[in-house]
């Protein structure tokens, strides 16, 4: 990648660079390592941080407690997206017990199978803190939950082009579509390398169905809080699919978690 471009791409479509360069988003990649995290570290599965004084996060159909699927730190983050937090702990919680994983097909706004939970302030101390979790644990059910470890996170910073498969992407490329129609060998690799895979907050969303907002609906959701995809062997959802959050961007501004999109797919 020469200094100039911001994001590399297969020389068979460096033809093409000007018009992906068009919409780069910048995204912080994350990397995972299996091993025990503090209360307060960034994650993904684990014991949450979570104060004695606020309420857990429960199911609003069956009353099951609700399992932490990732926790952001954002002291840990690199200061690289516009309007995020610069401090302060945000929280997703589904249920690991529930087949569809929290999500309403009908509503993916619907936050009764699922929470988004921001700490604006931190406790310190630990006493303050709920310590033991098994409360959790449900040994009469199956336990559908895509995390099988624990894993602290490691952030590095980049660019990332419109994704493919986000609602807006075949309008953006259709030029370049069209330009490739019979070409299959170049047509697959400019699916793949807009493809936006990986676990990454910020950048561009990756679906192995399509994009819930493709309809009409959550078009204003155009800013990716968290992608977990499915990569080696802990993190598995359904069949190789793919969990994402979504947010508005003046949400995002107030820190306001209420209204966030929930979806997850899988082939």
């Amino acid at each position: 990648m020469s200094a100039k471009n911001l994001i590399e791409l297969p020389k068979e479509l460096e033809q093409y660079r000007s018009i992906v360069e068009e919409a780069l988003k910048p995204v912080v990649w994350i990397d995972t390592d299996v091993r025990k995290t503090t209360l307060f570290e960034s994650k993904f599965a684990g014991d949450p941080y979570f104060p004695l004084s606020m309420e857990y996060p429960k199911s609003s159909t069956d009353g099951q407690p609700l399992k932490l699927l990732a926790q952001i730190n954002f002291a840990e983050l690199p200061k690289h997206l516009s309007n995020f937090p610069e401090e302060g702990i945000l929280q997703f919680y589904i249920d690991g017990y529930d087949d569809v994983l929290g999500m309403d097909f009908d509503n993916g706004q619907n936050q009764d199978g699922f929470r988004v939970i921001f700490h604006d302030t931190i406790v310190q101390d630990e006493t303050q803190l709920i310590q033991d979790f098994s409360f959790i644990e449900n040994k009469d059910e199956e336990l559908y939950f895509p995390v099988e470890r624990e894993m602290a996170l490691a952030f590095k910073v980049g660019m990332e082009p419109l994704s493919i498969r986000d609602f807006r992407g075949r309008e953006a490329y259709g030029t370049i579509l069209k330009t490739l129609e019979g070409n299959s060998q170049v047509e697959n690799a400019f699916y793949e390398a807009l493809s936006s895979t990986g676990h990454k907050i910020g950048g561009y969303p990756f679906f192995t169905q399509e994009d819930p907002r493709a309809y009409g609906d959550y078009q204003d959701a155009t800013i990716l809080l968290l992608q977990i995809d499915s990569v080696g062997d802990d993190i598995l959802w359904g069949d190789c699919g793919v969990g994402n959050f979504f947010i508005t961007e003046r949400e995002l501004k107030n820190k306001d978690f209420s209204n966030v999109l929930y979806n997850w797919d899988c082939f």
